[in-house]
């Protein structure tokens, strides 16, 4: 679903639940050239119903390529995209699901690699 044309937020969070329950590997919200404010709602919600993160690219970044400046467009990638990042690594540690939670290891012999 789209926060731009789905706005209940309950369901959307309804269907990421459905697709936690129906995905046998650990899974990420992709940024797919969002802005960051709504990105920043779809990670909240991904991870509360089961995602382990997030994969991000112009989400974070993508007013850097109308600053015409060097050194403005470096400061905007040293400020606001560091915060950005740090805000959602943050919901990702508060609300998301391990990885290795959905992953099953088996035992492992010490002497593993003598025959691999």
């Amino acid at each position: 679903a789209d926060l731009k044309y789905e706005k209940d937020e309950d369901r959307l969070l309804d269907f990421c639940h459905q697709l936690n329950k129906a995905s046998q590997v650990p899974w990420v919200i992709l940024s797919a050239g969002v802005n960051f404010e709504l990105f920043h709602r779809e990670v909240k919600l991904a991870c509360q119903a089961g995602a382990s993160g997030f994969l991000a690219g112009r989400a974070l970044w993508q007013e850097a390529t109308q600053i015409s400046s060097r050194q403005e467009r470096l400061a905007f990638l040293e400020t606001t995209v560091a915060k950005r990042l740090k805000s959602l690594t943050e919901l990702a540690s508060a609300y998301g699901t391990p990885w290795y939670s959905k992953v099953q290891f088996t035992e492992v012999d010490e002497n593993w690699h003598r025959s691999y």
